[in-house]
């Protein structure tokens, strides 16, 4: 071999190594960038999850509320029909006591 034919060699290895370094630096580049986009998904998968439990969470509250709501509302509206039957059936008793005592 003559030394043109090691200097053109060594260019070509020379040539082929940057290539290489170049080829190597885009596919980390390539692998980094997915990997954020992979962090970013599951953070915004994770934060979706979140919110949907939360919203269920809250909505079995406002359910349980609801609930206790209409029991308290029916224990009134019983409560108030026994004070207005009570009140009807001593109507008559306060009458005629009102009227007793005027003429007396």
């Amino acid at each position: 071999m003559g030394r043109n034919d090691i200097l053109r060699t060594i260019k070509d290895a020379e040539a082929a190594a940057e290539e290489t370094v170049r080829s190597a630096k885009d596919k980390a580049a390539k692998i980094l960038s997915e990997a954020r986009a992979s962090a970013s998904d599951a953070l915004n998968t994770g934060k979706k999850d979140a919110d949907s439990s939360a919203q269920a969470a809250i909505q079995s509250a406002r359910d349980a509320a609801a609930g206790d709501a209409a029991v308290v509302q029916k224990d009134g509206s019983a409560n108030v029909d026994s004070i207005n039957t009570s009140a009807e059936s001593n109507r008559d008793a306060a009458v005629q006591s009102v009227i007793d005592t005027i003429l007396s």
